[in-house]
């Protein structure tokens, strides 16, 4: 003990001082640290951070109306006609059983919408051979009614074409038209579409 005290001088003591504040200060460092997740917070200490949700607050007031919008124009009815240069399109088929040469089978289609005037000019030909007025299957030149054979066997070609409301009248009636073909041989058969475009 008398060994320790000899050695207790102010500059020991000053030192030793020291020595404790520079721990103390490296002590204090090392518990601050940066924090960069939730997940390195204690879930209740999160909790009471987060706070709780607060009531829903009042409604409100509801907003002034709208402006009235334009009038939008007046929408075909199912009795009018097809408006002058719009276009329609259908199919067709017809087929026998047996039957002999210069006979005939027809064939009725009916437009969807029918026309303001009969069509006069009409162009019979091949889904795969477009041919003036009528550029494939969907097209038809406006005034024109264009025939697209899909199959045809057994049948001569071209058909004849009439309106359907007067027998003998070449081209499409208002409704519709019928397609009269000539057999070449038993057991004939034909398919196809058809677009018009109002005159």
């Amino acid at each position: 003990m008398n060994s320790i005290r000899r050695h207790l001088n102010y500059a020991n003591v000053v030192a030793t001082m020291a020595l404790v504040f520079a721990m103390g200060g490296t002590a204090v460092a090392a518990k601050h640290y940066l924090i960069n997740s939730t997940r390195q917070i204690k879930p209740s200490v999160l909790r009471s951070l987060r706070g709780k949700t607060g009531p829903q607050g009042p409604a409100g007031a509801p907003g002034s109306p709208g402006l009235t919008g334009k009038e939008g124009p007046a929408g075909l009815s199912a009795l009018s006609p097809l408006p002058s240069g719009d276009s329609e399109s259908g199919s067709y088929g017809a087929g026998s059983a047996g039957g002999n040469a210069h006979e005939t089978l027809e064939a009725a289609a009916s437009f969807p919408i029918p026309l303001a005037a009969p069509v006069s000019q009409v162009v019979y030909t091949t889904v795969d051979s477009p041919v003036a007025h009528c550029s494939g299957p969907g097209h038809a030149e406006k005034g024109f009614l264009c025939v697209y054979s899909v199959f045809s066997e057994g049948l001569e070609t071209p058909p004849i074409i009439t309106s359907t409301e007067t027998l003998g009248q070449e081209g499409a009636g208002r409704f519709g038209f019928r397609i009269a073909w000539t057999l070449t041989e038993p057991d004939p058969g034909a398919v196809g579409t058809y677009t018009v475009t109002a005159p």
